[in-house]
């Protein structure tokens, strides 16, 4: 775990880990699978702040017919998109599980492989500006974007707390 070594640094530390998570408070409270939104009229999902977010219908019948059956009750939504600051300027990495990864995959064009054989490819998936507006031009409801801090900063923020 990080440690600052003086007091200031630590203060800002937390600050700015702090200022980090309040920006974050749209995020979902909680996901749920691709088949629970399929079965509701108006999909919504709470956001840590208490907000709703009301994902489209159309675009969760658009993402299952690209989502073989199977995997519906597997694939949580929204999609997270995490910014990675510590990677540099626009570069980007999906939250969740391994399913959720391969879909944004999927959707973009960046892997030929068919759902079965997602464990197969182990390398983490780096987006970039291009693929995030691609992504958020085809599925704009079903994704939300969030920002991350240096692994280190985010587990001496939340020590501090």
């Amino acid at each position: 775990m990080f440690r600052s070594k003086d007091t200031l640094d630590r203060a800002f530390d937390a600050l700015i880990g702090r200022e980090i998570r309040n920006l974050n408070t749209h995020l979902p409270k909680r996901r749920r699978t691709l088949n629970e939104l399929l079965k509701v009229a108006d999909p919504t999902i709470e956001a840590i702040a208490g907000s709703s977010i009301l994902l489209k219908s159309s675009e969760l019948q658009d993402l299952a017919q690209n989502v073989p059956q199977e995997y519906h009750d597997r694939v949580k939504l929204p999609f997270v998109i995490l910014r990675r600051m510590d990677f540099g300027k626009s570069v980007y990495t999906v939250s969740g599980d391994r399913i959720e990864e391969f879909t944004v995959k999927k959707i973009l064009g960046m892997t030929d492989l068919d759902y079965h054989d997602m464990y197969r490819d182990k390398e983490q998936t780096f987006l970039y500006k291009p693929h995030v507006t691609e992504l958020l031009n085809r599925f704009h409801s079903l994704v939300v974007i969030t920002f991350g801090v240096p692994r280190e900063l985010a587990d001496y923020a939340l020590s501090r707390d």
